[in-house]
């Protein structure tokens, strides 16, 4: 007698889709919430991050210069060249901030190639807009002041600057990004990278090529690894 093989198949198939969604249901079932919602978290770290950065600049320019961002005031080869500079500068860094910290209607966040692309062109389009055609005059001693090529002054400030902001936006968005840590938290670096070099640009009035790769485009760089690498723990659910 012929034996027919019977093959059973499972009563439901799981779509991948739905099977992520039910591993981030259970994984936010079992986590702690804050008392403090994420937007309310995001709202404040927005309202302080441009007035620390702004406090950083001006009183450090006011010590350093002697006026309150020398990079606007000093050393300009023209109004016209530092607005070009400044605006998209200034776009840039928004824009990779509410790209980085976007949580989207049902709390996905940015598209993982909108990440990956902030992740990727901050860096190299802060170089592109600062470093070819450097605003300032290429002078070592400015408002009586010697700026030296390695800019210890800038990778100072790009610190703190940085690094504040990187902290502060991981921290509103701890255990609120479900997917895509790894790009969210190497687009967070780009965002704190972004700000730094803002930061940098309206305090330095140097046009040395030299300086402005290592203490100006160098940290935005580290930041975005340092976000990439450090951060995404914190921000899994």
């Amino acid at each position: 007698m012929m034996r027919t093989e019977i093959h059973r198949r499972p009563a439901r198939d799981v779509e991948p889709g739905e099977a992520l969604r039910t591993r981030i249901r259970e994984s936010v079932s079992v986590t702690k919430s804050s008392s403090i919602g994420t937007r309310t978290r995001l709202a404040a770290a927005f309202a302080v991050i441009p007035l620390l950065a702004a406090l950083v600049v001006w009183s450090v320019s006011e010590w350093v210069y002697g006026r309150p961002a020398a990079g606007l005031d000093v050393g300009a080869q023209s109004a016209m060249r530092l607005l070009w500079a400044l605006a998209p500068l200034v776009a840039m860094t928004v824009a990779s901030t509410l790209i980085a910290a976007w949580r989207g209607q049902r709390g996905f966040g940015a598209s993982a190639l909108c990440l990956a692309l902030a992740l990727a062109l901050v860096a190299p389009l802060y170089a592109a807009f600062t470093v070819p055609d450097p605003v300032h005059v290429d002078d070592p001693v400015v408002a009586g002041v010697v700026i030296s090529p390695w800019g210890l002054r800038c990778v100072t400030i790009a610190g703190v600057v940085g690094v504040t902001v990187l902290v502060g936006l991981t921290m509103a968005l701890r255990r609120a990004v479900p997917v895509a840590s790894r790009l969210r938290g190497g687009a967070l670096g780009a965002a704190a990278g972004a700000w730094a070099g803002l930061a940098v640009f309206l305090f330095c009035p140097s046009g040395d090529q030299l300086h402005l790769l290592v203490g100006h485009v160098l940290p935005v760089a580290v930041l975005t690894l340092a976000g990439a690498l450090a951060t995404p723990s914190a921000l899994r659910p």
